[in-house]
C-alpha cells in the first residue's frame, strides 16, 4: 500500500463519518453515532499511516507542499474532533468538522504534484525553527476550525431559540453552554500556537541564512497578522467587553477564513522550491 491508496481510502473514511454522524444528528440514532465515531476513528488512524508512507516515500517532512500541508491540516482536524468528542460529548460537531477534514483531503489531492521543493527547500525544512513555524501554525489552524465549528452550531441554537421556530431541534444539540465553553477552549489553545507560529517564523526569517528578502511584507505574513488580530479580538471580546457568544460567533467565522487562506494565498518566501 502506498500513500496515495492510504490517502484515498482515509478521504473515504472521513465522508463516511460526516454523514453517519450528520444522520445521527438528524434522526437521533445511536447506531449511527457509534459508526460515525468508529468510521472517524478509523479514519485518522489510517490518515497517520498515510502521513507515515509519506514521509518513507520522500524522506522528507510531511509539509513540503501545499497538498501535504493540507492533509496534515485535515488529519489535526479529525484529531481535534476525537477530543473534542472524548472531552465534552459534542458529537454535533462532528458532521462540520470530519465534511472539513473530507474536504482538505480532496483539495490536497487536487493540488498533488505542485510545489516540489528542491534541496534548498529540503535543507531549510530539516531546521527546527521552520519545523516548529509550520506545526504550530497548522496545529492553531485546525484548533481554530473546531472553534468554529462549535460556534456555528451555538449560532444555529441561538437563532432556533430566538425564532421559535423548530424547538424540537433544541433536544438535538448539545446545550448551549458546554458548546460556548468548548469554543473558547479551542481557541485558548490556538491562540497561543498561532503566536508561537508566527514568532518562531519571524526569528527565523530575521536571521536570514537561506530566506529571500522581503518577508516583512509577504502576503502570507501579513495574512498571519490578520489572523493574530482577529482572534486576539475574540478573546478580548469574550474576556473582557462582555460580548454575548452569539457576537463573539462571527469573530470565528471571519478568522476561520482568514486562516484556511493562509494555506492558500500565493507566496515568494513561504515557497520551499
Amino acid at each position: 500500500m502506498n500513500s496515495a491508496i492510504a490517502l484515498g481510502g482515509t478521504a473515504f473514511l472521513y465522508l463516511v463519518a460526516a454523514v453517519l454522524l450528520g444522520a445521527a444528528l438528524l434522526l437521533r440514532k445511536n447506531g449511527w453515532l457509534w459508526s460515525g465515531r468508529i468510521a472517524a476513528g478509523l479514519g485518522a488512524t489510517l490518515h497517520m499511516i498515510a502521513i507515515g508512507l509519506r514521509c518513507v516515500e520522500l524522506k522528507q517532512a510531511p509539509f513540503t507542499t501545499p497538498a501535504e500541508s493540507l492533509s496534515l491540516l485535515a488529519w489535526i482536524v479529525a484529531l481535534a474532533y476525537l477530543l473534542v468528542e472524548l472531552v465534552w460529548r459534542l458529537s454535533a460537531t462532528g458532521a462540520f468538522a470530519l465534511g472539513a477534514a473530507f474536504l482538505l483531503v480532496t483539495l490536497g489531492g487536487l493540488l498533488s504534484g505542485t510545489g516540489r521543493i528542491g534541496e534548498s527547500g529540503a535543507a531549510l525544512l530539516n531546521e527546527r525553527a521552520i519545523s516548529l513555524h509550520i506545526l504550530a501554525t497548522v496545529g492553531a489552524t485546525a484548533a481554530f476550525v473546531l472553534a468554529f465549528c462549535c460556534a456555528a452550531l451555538y449560532l444555529a441554537s441561538h437563532h432556533i431559540l430566538k425564532s421559535k421556530h423548530g424547538l424540537t431541534w433544541i433536544k438535538r444539540l448539545p446545550p448551549l453552554a458546554t458548546v460556548e465553553r468548548a469554543s473558547f477552549a479551542l481557541v485558548a489553545i490556538g491562540f497561543p500556537l498561532l503566536t508561537l507560529g508566527i514568532a518562531s517564523g519571524w526569528l527565523r526569517a530575521a536571521s536570514g541564512n537561506g530566506l529571500p528578502d522581503g518577508w516583512q511584507t509577504d502576503p502570507k505574513t501579513l495574512l498571519a497578522y490578520g489572523v493574530w488580530f482577529v482572534y486576539a479580538t475574540y478573546l478580548w471580546a469574550r474576556l473582557k467587553a462582555g460580548w454575548t457568544p452569539a457576537r463573539t460567533g462571527y469573530i470565528l467565522l471571519v478568522g476561520l477564513l482568514l486562516s484556511l487562506l493562509l494555506f492558500l494565498v500565493p507566496s515568494a518566501t513561504h515557497r520551499f522550491s
